[in-house]
């Protein structure tokens, strides 16, 4: 398993060959991926999971005072 460090950059990309997921760390190490559309479901549930993001439903909360 290879371990990329302090995640500077992403990149996807759809070609003609599939969907790739590009990681760059900031010590200039780079991985490219292939990817399905389940593996980038899977991706972002794990981050929800990890970093508690929400889905924005286009409402701002209002602020009370």
């Amino acid at each position: 398993m290879t371990k990329i460090a302090n995640l500077d950059e992403f990149i996807l990309e759809e070609t003609e060959d599939g969907i790739f997921l590009t990681v760059t760390g900031d010590d200039d190490q780079t991985l490219k991926l292939k990817v399905t559309l389940d593996d980038l479901e899977e991706i972002v549930e794990v981050i929800d999971e990890v970093f508690g993001l929400e889905e924005d439903d286009g409402v701002e909360e209002e602020s009370a005072g």
